[in-house]
């Protein structure tokens, strides 16, 4: 049996009924649920005088019981759990370790729904949740959140932690009108590395997840906060605010919080809830509520001023209406109930796995011939072998393509390879362009820093093409920022970047090609689907990967340069539009570290004057420490080399390298300028 079919049968076995089967000293009466890591169950003591009890065990899968690093995260949790003590979490009552060596947890069970299952039902009778249930429910769990985020070790020292798996499936809500917030199987403890082992379970549950974590930036509790921005909109309005058809389309909607909201937001939620909510969904995390209390007080108080009923009765009436029979107690559950697998995928499609290959329907049967510029053909041939050709190189930007003996036309007219077609020239690109650029210059001239600066300050929107030695590069602005870049050098084709940095293999990559077409031609969503790399790590390596495109530039001395005004670009996955960070990324790459002594020699004599208008302008610029001392200390004619002994006489431990290198991005930048003659 080959490892993927082992890992299904394993998977397979984990869902099999064990009603009865006796774990330490439980016997478990029926499942609840499954998650990505454990499988869930009602049980109840062996001890006949605790017989009527009910409790829920939590039990390590089988298949990842015999992971180390599995078992440490459980192991984790279960540390977590039992320090946490309030009425909005779920009590942990017990843990071991089984016969089978796997791991348990045992916690109240709350004889109710969880609010996964509360807006689902509502949403196929047709209805939402009622304001204040909404309202109260993300109360309490910010009560929870409130908890946990202060937690303290013995020493009265903060723990720092994040919960980061705040969603309807771990919030749960009793017959009584009690909320619960339970599952701490990634909170995050910042000294501790478990972001391998987290992304393993993030399937399902990414809309979430909040811009820092997807741009894979420092996470604290204001992440926690927009997550409970989310979950207080989707309560709201029975869907997620971040719509999408595929994994990466709802990351970068929640990374530029490209909000979906339908008509009936304005009319059915008062305007001070709305504002309450956006301001959770802040991108910027300054820009959310300080902490879980802060946020927690300002709901309380706009439930007050309008009168909303904050009782648990407000949601034991919900549950009690929603529950059915075999919900709560020992009979089995309807698996259409069921909460949903944690690591059921996003958007309209299956997962495809490697092993499943030979039972999935077959590659579409168009046959295609490939023209050479010299008129000889290669064909007819399916569409895999097309693909293979272009994603390898084979075919090139320069060739014409054949579907079915129709017309040739240029392989960038096929959409399904357009995306992975280096480009060779303009025309490549089905880009409507003026017949000349609307500015244009040398790279000896100008420098590609210089001519970023211009547009940046221009905040242009267009195409900028680089061309030096037959290379070329085409980047895209929006305001002045970069969002897109494309080359023609196949070593920069992100097939090639997946491989050359270990992400998948060849043969993964030929059955993603394959797959393409089933996904509009986009060798991402392929990948996904077909579960070779999680979401939010492609979704980073796409970032990465643009940026190296672009920074690579930078290092041009020679060459020259395009921009054609208006240009848009059609392309999915854009950059974070972060133009400044970018742009002194590539200030500093544009100094290698062997040339930085021979370009200090050559300004330590120069004059510097301050420089009253600079464009991009200061706050324009993410500035650190030493960019804000020596901006500060060039307020009248000095020369380089005197401000270097005035910087060290205000920091005596600053290094001469970080000097220079800030001095450097100042004179480039145009925030300090030299006064020459």
């Amino acid at each position: 049996m080959s490892g993927t079919r082992r890992e299904k049968a394993g998977r397979h076995a984990s869902l099999a009924p064990e009603e009865g089967a006796e774990v330490g000293g439980y016997l478990l009466i029926r499942r609840l649920g499954t998650g990505g890591m454990s499988d869930v169950y009602l049980a109840r003591p062996k001890d006949p005088a605790r017989a009527g009890e009910r409790l829920a065990l939590k039990r390590l899968r089988p298949d990842l019981a015999q992971l180390p690093d599995f078992v440490e995260l459980f192991e984790r949790e279960t540390r977590l759990a039992r320090r946490l003590d309030h009425p909005n979490v779920v009590r942990v009552m017990d843990f071991g370790t089984d016969g089978d060596n796997r791991c348990f947890i045992v916690t109240e069970y709350v004889e109710g729904l969880d609010c996964w299952k509360i807006t689902r039902r509502l949403g196929r009778q047709g209805e939402t949740l009622p304001i204040d249930a909404a309202v109260r429910i993300v109360a309490d769990t910010l009560e929870a959140l409130e908890h946990i985020h202060d937690l303290a070790d013995e020493h009265g020292r903060p723990l720092g932690i994040v919960h980061r798996d705040i969603s309807p499936s771990n919030i749960f809500v009793s017959r009584t009108g009690a909320v619960k917030l339970g599952d701490y199987g990634i909170a995050f403890l910042p000294h501790e590395e478990a972001e391998t082992k987290r992304r393993k379970r993030l399937r399902g549950k990414i809309r979430f997840l909040s811009p820092e974590q997807i741009a894979g930036l420092p996470v604290d509790r204001r992440s926690d906060l927009f997550a409970v921005g989310v979950l207080l909109a989707e309560l709201c309005l029975g869907r997620s605010p971040f719509q999408g058809d595929t994994d990466l389309a709802v990351l970068l909607n929640i990374r530029d919080v490209r909000l979906s909201l339908n008509e009936d937001f304005e009319r059915n939620i008062p305007r001070e809830l709305r504002i309450l909510l956006f301001q959770a969904l802040a991108r910027e995390p300054d820009d959310r509520f300080p902490d879980a209390g802060a946020m927690r007080d300002e709901l309380r108080t706009f439930a007050e001023r309008v009168g909303l009923r904050q009782d648990p009765a407000v949601l034991a009436d919900v549950v009690g209406r929603l529950l059915r029979p075999g919900d709560v107690g020992d009979a089995e559950v309807l698996r259409s109930t069921l909460t949903p697998l944690e690591d059921a995928p996003i958007g309209p499609r299956e997962p495809v796995r490697l092993a499943d290959q030979e039972r999935t329907p077959s590659i579409p049967t168009v046959q295609y011939s490939v023209r050479r510029p010299d008129g000889t053909e290669i064909g007819p041939m399916p569409y895999p072998r097309l693909a293979d050709g272009v994603v390898s190189g084979e075919f090139t930007a320069l060739d014409h393509v054949s579907a079915d003996g129709t017309g040739f036309v240029p392989l960038s007219a096929v959409p399904a390879v357009r995306q992975h077609l280096p480009l060779l020239d303009q025309t490549t690109l089905p880009v409507e362009v003026p017949a000349g650029p609307d500015r244009r210059g040398t790279l000896e001239a100008d420098t590609v820093a210089g001519v970023f600066l211009l547009l940046a300050a221009k905040a242009e929107k267009g195409l900028l093409v680089f061309e030096a030695q037959g290379v070329r590069k085409e980047v895209y602005l929006a305001e002045g920022n970069p969002i897109y870049v494309t080359s023609n050098v196949r070593g920069e084709q992100f097939a090639e970047y997946l491989l050359a940095n270990r992400l998948l293999d060849r043969t993964q990559l030929d059955v993603a090609v394959a797959l393409m077409p089933r996904y509009g031609g986009r060798l991402a969503d392929a990948l996904i689907a077909m579960e070779a790399i999680d979401p939010v790590t492609l979704f980073e390596h796409l970032s990465t990967h643009l940026r190296q495109r672009l920074l690579d530039v930078y290092s041009w001395r020679t060459g020259k340069w395009s921009f054609y005004r208006d240009v848009a670009c059609d392309r999915d996955f854009f950059l974070n539009p972060a133009g400044a960070a970018l742009l002194r990324d590539g200030i500093s790459l544009s100094l290698p570290a062997q040339e930085e002594e021979g370009w200090w020699s050559a300004t330590a004599p120069l004059m510097l004057v301050p420089e009253r208008s600079p464009a991009p302008p200061r706050d324009w610029w993410p500035l650190d420490d030493t960019d804000r001392l020596l901006l500060g200390l060039v307020d009248r004619r000095v020369s380089a080399l005197d401000l270097a002994g005035l910087a060290r006489d205000r920091l005596p431990d600053l290094d001469p390298r970080t000097f220079r290198r800030s001095l450097h991005f100042c004179l480039t930048s145009g925030l300090i300028g030299i006064a020459w003659g």
